[in-house]
């Protein structure tokens, strides 16, 4: 039986100030955050369940 790890998390990306993904998906909103924060004008948001 196949492993159903982090599917029923929330998931986490970083998008640049055109939207477009840069990082991600990924559970950690730590992580998400650190990649964000290394540029100016990207920010995380949740990936909506089904996206990923």
């Amino acid at each position: 039986m196949a492993c159903n790890c982090g599917k029923n998390k929330t998931q986490y990306e970083v998008v640049d100030t055109a939207g477009r993904r840069v990082f991600g998906p990924t559970t950690y909103k730590t992580t998400a955050q650190a990649v964000a924060d290394r540029e100016p004008g990207r920010e995380v948001r949740e990936v909506a369940k089904g996206d990923a």
